[in-house]
């Protein structure tokens, strides 16, 4: 099975930027190198396994949407913008009511 680099480093890129993060900054969260986390983003180079888990992780992107593309709608703009204003005790409750619905898929 082969999948497509360039489009999996592009949806990390898009996720990554959409949470106003550099490449150094997520690079550094992740413990790589600048360059390497550029050369995952332009498709030059795979990431590791692990490497590939943390890069979800720090994004908070869900596995299947990086490997396999937009299989749920993303949420817009302002649904985005008014989460990341609420706060740490909203963002505890919204996290336990999606953990009610576990076969919805999360966005």
């Amino acid at each position: 099975m082969t999948h497509d680099l360039k489009a999996i480093g592009r949806r990390i890129a898009t996720v990554r930027r959409e949470m106003n993060l550099s490449q150094k900054d997520l690079a550094a969260k992740i413990n790589i190198s600048n360059n390497h986390l550029s050369n995952i983003e332009t498709g030059k180079s795979a990431p590791g396994f692990a490497t590939f888990l943390d890069i979800c992780t720090i994004l908070n992107a869900d596995v299947t949407y990086i490997i396999g593309g937009d299989i749920y709608p993303s949420p817009d703009d302002a649904t985005i913008n008014r989460f990341k204003r609420k706060s740490p005790e909203d963002k505890m409750t919204i996290g336990r009511i999606i953990d009610i619905f576990p076969d919805m898929p999360v966005l």
